[in-house]
């Protein structure tokens, strides 16, 4: 049996007259990317699981301007991230979770200039914002008692 992911967008909380609790930020890679899509489809499992009010973009979603700005295309930058915050201040986002470290960083600390300024949380701090509120729980499954190694990416322990 396949369970279908239910995957909400900000256009259907907008027809209702509702606003999610999150906005979730899928990004280029959680997107594209396999690796990264698994990425994707477990954090929407677990936010479905919690109970966790949340859309996504869909087709209104953008790339963030990060690789254009740190390409040294500044102007690029700007009317991707201008396009975007111009989408996300029309639906009134005021937090946003995502697991892309590289957006995290960008809209968290690129788009206040330009006119966002939104609460940005990686998703491993939603996450264990979830477990700490008993949203969700957690077992040591396979990994009890095991010694685990986390990638830290530049954008999120030495960055931000």
């Amino acid at each position: 049996m396949v369970s279908e992911l239910k995957v909400p967008t900000m256009a259907e909380f907008f027809a209702a007259g509702t606003v999610p609790e999150v906005l979730f930020w899928v990004g280029c890679a959680g997107s594209f990317d396999d690796r990264a899509k698994k990425i994707t489809k477990a954090f929407v499992k677990i936010l479905n699981k919690a109970n966790v009010s949340f859309a996504v973009l869909g087709t209104e979603e953008s790339c963030t301007g990060d690789p254009a700005k740190r390409a040294g295309n500044e102007f690029l930058f700007q009317m991707q991230a201008v396009t975007n915050i111009e989408v996300l201040n029309a639906y009134e986002i005021k937090k946003i979770v995502t697991a892309c470290p590289h957006c995290f960083n960008t809209i968290k600390n690129e788009y206040p200039g330009l006119g966002g300024n939104y609460e940005v949380v990686h998703h491993t701090q939603f996450l264990k914002q979830l477990l700490t509120e008993g949203r969700i729980s957690m077992e040591g499954g396979m990994f009890k008692g095991k010694r685990i190694t986390f990638h830290d990416p530049c954008y999120l322990g030495r960055a931000n």
